[in-house]
């Protein structure tokens, strides 16, 4: 699946950040985040974010055929983990951990299942733990740089744990960086 995101990140202070992050295309999602970052010495950097965000979500099951719509909440952790700079075609590399708690409402007409042409149709509400594990590499120019990035997303539900929710283990991004 494909998707158009970005970040836009913002120094407070010397240790503090404000974080909005934005994805579209099959669905969106939003999120705002504060966060506390320290430079290690040697190019290294630490940062740890705290956020919510809100999402709305489609999948369709061709198999029923059948759609599972609805929108969902997170609230999270973050940290990530870095070296930026590098004598090698300035590169940037780290990793990041994200931790939440999801919590999904989510509109089921016919994708676990034939139930029925006009309904009624089962909502589901849920409430899942999340974890998205990421590496990341960041080559190029002072300012602007081409970026790579592996990610993976785990979702255990607490909740209707019958009924898993459609998403993609691994993620690839290819992407732009530009550091005003």
């Amino acid at each position: 699946m494909v998707s158009a995101n970005a970040t836009v990140s913002y120094g407070l202070t010397n240790n503090i950040a404000i974080q909005a992050y934005g994805d579209v295309l099959h669905g969106y999602y939003f999120h705002g985040a504060i966060g506390y970052y320290k430079d290690l010495g040697n190019r290294k950097v630490v940062e740890l974010y705290n956020g919510l965000g809100y999402g709305y979500g489609n999948a369709y099951n061709d198999a029923n055929p059948g759609h599972l719509y609805g929108d969902y909440q997170l609230y999270f952790t973050q940290f990530n983990y870095g070296k930026v700079d590098c004598k090698f075609a300035n590169m940037d590399f780290g990793f990041g951990l994200k931790i939440g708690y999801l919590h999904s409402s989510m509109l089921d007409k016919n994708y676990y299942a034939f139930y029925s042409e006009n309904g009624p149709f089962t909502t589901y509400n849920d409430n899942s733990l999340l974890l998205e594990p990421k590496v990341f590499i960041r080559l190029g120019g002072e300012r602007l740089k081409f970026n790579l990035k592996v990610g993976s997303s785990w979702i255990y539900k607490f909740t209707n744990t019958e009924k898993y929710l459609p998403y993609s283990f691994l993620n690839l991004g290819l992407g732009l960086n530009y550091r005003f």
